[in-house]
């Protein structure tokens, strides 16, 4: 289970990564939204993990509607002609330097080693994907919410 110090660092790094290198806040919510709010067809889900001192396997539910935001500014294109592998790519990244961040955070001296992300587009998401000792988290954006599902003991994907 995360602890109430990892998901105030993990917000802290969620924050900052969306509004320093996306100009899109979004704020880790108190509670899970309901699950009517998943409503979003399609997702880029992606999956990284980290070894060392702590261990975690995370995946990100990022709606499509927010990856095409965050992919249009980064790459500089119009949102209109970013294709999938662009969104891929651009998620991948995100969740890089949030989980980086993240780690930068809670483990200053770089005891921990991050590992290579993953990521595919996905129809729909529901927070029933959540599995035994899997933590629930979401995300509000301006483009709907970001799921995350955290594993401390780094035990695959959902």
């Amino acid at each position: 289970m995360i602890g109430e110090i990892e998901k105030t660092q993990l917000n802290a790094a969620a924050v900052e990564v969306f509004g320093m290198m996306y100009y899109t806040p979004v704020e880790l919510l108190p509670e899970l939204p309901t699950q009517e709010s998943s409503s979003e067809r399609q997702y880029i889900k992606t999956a990284i993990e980290y070894t060392g001192s702590n261990r975690a396997s995370i995946c990100f539910y990022f709606p499509r509607t927010l990856a095409v935001n965050i992919a249009g500014g980064f790459l500089g294109i119009d949102e209109d002609q970013i294709s999938d592998s662009q969104l891929i790519d651009t998620m991948r990244e995100a969740a890089n330097m949030i989980i980086g961040n993240f780690l930068g955070r809670i483990d200053p001296d770089g005891g921990c080693t991050l590992g290579i992300p993953q990521a595919e587009v996905t129809q729909g998401f529901s927070p029933d994907r959540a599995r035994q000792g899997d933590e629930l988290l979401a995300f509000i954006s301006d483009f709907g919410h970001l799921w995350m599902i955290y594993n401390e003991n780094g035990s695959g994907q959902n």
